[in-house]
């Protein structure tokens, strides 16, 4: 199947709060996470260096710069991110996914975690 940069970044994401699990479900999060973090490297750099680019430090508190760099959606250069990221984060791949039956790990996700993770889980059931 295909995938947008976009989406495999949010796959990632989705994935996060699986890696300290064990079983099949903590090694098909590790292994996946690997193959979408290999497939969108490049769209992660070029994002990263536009946001530091454009970006602004974040601050403390007390107004000191924490050392990081955001770009807030109401910032001025925000529309030129958009500009510049466009095309780059609806660049298609097909990511090798590693895919699980749902009956091996119903018991071991919740139905919200299910259905996130639909991408990567292989139904007996097609209505399912």
């Amino acid at each position: 199947m295909t995938y947008t940069n976009a989406q495999m970044e949010q796959m990632v994401a989705q994935l996060k709060p699986l890696l300290d699990r064990s079983g099949l479900i903590g090694y098909a999060a590790a292994k996946n996470t690997r193959v979408l973090r290999d497939e969108i490297a490049e769209y992660i750099q070029a994002k990263d260096a536009a946001i530091m680019e454009l970006g602004e430090p974040e601050l403390d508190a007390e107004g000191n710069e924490t050392g990081q760099v955001s770009l807030r959606f109401d910032s001025p250069r925000f529309a030129e991110y958009q500009e510049r990221m466009a095309g780059i984060d609806t660049a298609e791949a097909e990511p090798r996914i590693f895919r699980v039956q749902a009956s091996e790990v119903m018991g071991q996700l919740t139905g919200q975690e299910m259905l996130d993770l639909e991408w990567m889980l292989e139904f007996e059931d097609e209505d399912a």
